[in-house]
Protein backbone atom coordinates (compact mmCIF):
# COMPACT_ATOMS: atom_id res chain seq x y z
CA UNK A 1 0.00 0.00 0.00
CA UNK A 2 2.71 2.33 1.19
CA UNK A 3 4.93 1.51 -2.07
CA UNK A 4 1.81 2.38 -4.26
CA UNK A 5 0.71 5.52 -2.95
CA UNK A 6 4.89 6.55 -3.11
CA UNK A 7 5.00 5.02 -6.72
CA UNK A 8 1.82 7.26 -7.55
CA UNK A 9 3.50 10.45 -6.01
CA UNK A 10 6.33 10.28 -8.33
CA UNK A 11 3.86 9.72 -11.20
CA UNK A 12 2.08 12.96 -10.18
CA UNK A 13 5.35 14.86 -9.94
CA UNK A 14 6.81 14.13 -12.97
CA UNK A 15 3.64 15.06 -14.78
CA UNK A 16 3.19 18.48 -13.08
CA UNK A 17 5.33 21.39 -15.35
CA UNK A 18 6.74 23.05 -11.86
CA UNK A 19 7.87 19.80 -10.01
CA UNK A 20 9.32 17.57 -13.23
CA UNK A 21 13.15 19.16 -14.18
CA UNK A 22 13.03 21.85 -16.65
CA UNK A 23 16.23 20.41 -18.27
CA UNK A 24 16.42 19.18 -21.80
CA UNK A 25 18.61 17.45 -23.76
CA UNK A 26 20.07 20.48 -25.55
CA UNK A 27 21.12 22.01 -21.74
CA UNK A 28 23.18 19.67 -21.32
CA UNK A 29 26.96 20.67 -21.28
CA UNK A 30 30.23 18.97 -23.66
CA UNK A 31 33.06 19.12 -23.00
CA UNK A 32 35.22 21.33 -25.97
CA UNK A 33 38.08 19.86 -27.36
CA UNK A 34 41.07 20.42 -25.20
CA UNK A 35 43.95 22.62 -26.92
CA UNK A 36 47.27 23.10 -25.60
CA UNK A 37 47.23 25.47 -22.37
CA UNK A 38 50.35 27.16 -23.22
CA UNK A 39 49.67 28.34 -26.69
CA UNK A 40 50.21 32.36 -27.16
CA UNK A 41 47.01 34.50 -28.80
CA UNK A 42 47.63 37.99 -30.23
CA UNK A 43 44.09 39.35 -30.46
CA UNK A 44 44.22 42.89 -29.78
CA UNK A 45 43.37 44.44 -26.70
CA UNK A 46 42.61 47.96 -27.23
CA UNK A 47 40.49 48.74 -24.83
CA UNK A 48 42.69 47.28 -22.14
CA UNK A 49 40.79 45.07 -20.37
CA UNK A 50 42.25 42.62 -17.84
CA UNK A 51 41.10 40.59 -14.82
CA UNK A 52 42.25 42.14 -11.69
CA UNK A 53 45.28 41.76 -10.16
CA UNK A 54 44.99 39.04 -7.73
CA UNK A 55 47.28 36.27 -5.90
CA UNK A 56 45.85 33.51 -8.12
CA UNK A 57 47.15 31.37 -10.62
CA UNK A 58 45.60 29.16 -12.94
CA UNK A 59 46.44 25.82 -12.70
CA UNK A 60 44.51 24.03 -15.21
CA UNK A 61 41.08 24.13 -16.67
CA UNK A 62 38.47 22.29 -18.94
CA UNK A 63 36.14 24.52 -20.90
CA UNK A 64 32.27 23.13 -21.75
CA UNK A 65 29.51 24.55 -23.67
CA UNK A 66 26.36 23.46 -25.45
CA UNK A 67 24.23 24.07 -28.64
CA UNK A 68 22.56 27.38 -27.07
CA UNK A 69 25.88 29.24 -26.65
CA UNK A 70 26.00 28.46 -22.76
CA UNK A 71 29.83 28.79 -21.99
CA UNK A 72 31.76 27.05 -18.24
CA UNK A 73 34.79 26.41 -17.45
CA UNK A 74 35.96 23.84 -14.64
CA UNK A 75 39.11 25.70 -13.33
CA UNK A 76 41.67 24.61 -10.71
CA UNK A 77 43.13 27.96 -9.27
CA UNK A 78 46.04 28.36 -6.95
CA UNK A 79 46.32 30.65 -4.12
CA UNK A 80 49.86 31.81 -4.20
CA UNK A 81 49.91 33.66 -1.14
CA UNK A 82 50.22 32.38 2.54
CA UNK A 83 47.32 34.50 3.51
CA UNK A 84 43.85 33.57 3.52
CA UNK A 85 42.11 35.16 0.06
CA UNK A 86 39.09 35.49 -2.00
CA UNK A 87 38.81 34.82 -5.06
CA UNK A 88 36.11 37.31 -7.13
CA UNK A 89 34.90 37.03 -10.62
CA UNK A 90 36.86 40.33 -11.43
CA UNK A 91 40.02 38.20 -10.93
CA UNK A 92 40.18 36.02 -13.96
CA UNK A 93 39.04 36.20 -17.80
CA UNK A 94 38.30 34.41 -20.45
CA UNK A 95 39.44 34.88 -24.04
CA UNK A 96 37.37 33.94 -26.63
CA UNK A 97 37.81 33.03 -30.35
CA UNK A 98 36.76 36.07 -31.72
CA UNK A 99 39.30 38.33 -29.32
CA UNK A 100 36.73 39.21 -26.46
CA UNK A 101 37.30 39.13 -22.94
CA UNK A 102 34.92 38.43 -20.57
CA UNK A 103 35.10 37.48 -16.59
CA UNK A 104 32.66 35.25 -15.59
CA UNK A 105 29.29 35.51 -13.75
CA UNK A 106 29.77 36.79 -10.12
CA UNK A 107 31.23 34.19 -8.03
CA UNK A 108 33.00 34.18 -4.86
CA UNK A 109 35.07 31.43 -3.35
CA UNK A 110 37.43 31.75 0.08
CA UNK A 111 40.69 30.17 -0.65
CA UNK A 112 43.20 29.24 2.49
CA UNK A 113 46.95 30.58 2.15
CA UNK A 114 48.92 28.37 -0.57
CA UNK A 115 45.44 26.65 -0.82
CA UNK A 116 44.47 25.40 -4.75
CA UNK A 117 40.73 24.56 -5.75
CA UNK A 118 39.03 23.93 -8.57
CA UNK A 119 35.48 25.74 -9.18
CA UNK A 120 33.20 25.55 -11.82
CA UNK A 121 32.60 29.46 -13.21
CA UNK A 122 29.73 30.41 -16.06
CA UNK A 123 30.13 32.78 -18.55
CA UNK A 124 26.85 33.48 -20.00
CA UNK A 125 26.11 32.84 -23.55
CA UNK A 126 28.27 33.69 -26.18
CA UNK A 127 28.66 32.51 -30.04
CA UNK A 128 32.36 31.71 -30.35
CA UNK A 129 33.95 29.43 -27.66
CA UNK A 130 36.50 29.66 -25.03
CA UNK A 131 40.37 29.60 -25.81
CA UNK A 132 41.72 30.46 -22.93
CA UNK A 133 41.75 31.29 -18.90
CA UNK A 134 44.13 33.92 -17.74
CA UNK A 135 45.04 35.61 -14.06
CA UNK A 136 47.07 38.49 -13.45
CA UNK A 137 49.53 38.64 -10.24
Amino acid sequence: MVKNIVVLSLLIASTQPGLASNYTEEDALSIDKAITQDIQFQFPNDNNIHPDTSDFEVINYVTLSNEQGTRKATVTLHNSSSGNRIFVSKQIMALFANGDRLSPIEKKVTFKGKETQTITLHFGNHSYPILSLYTRQ
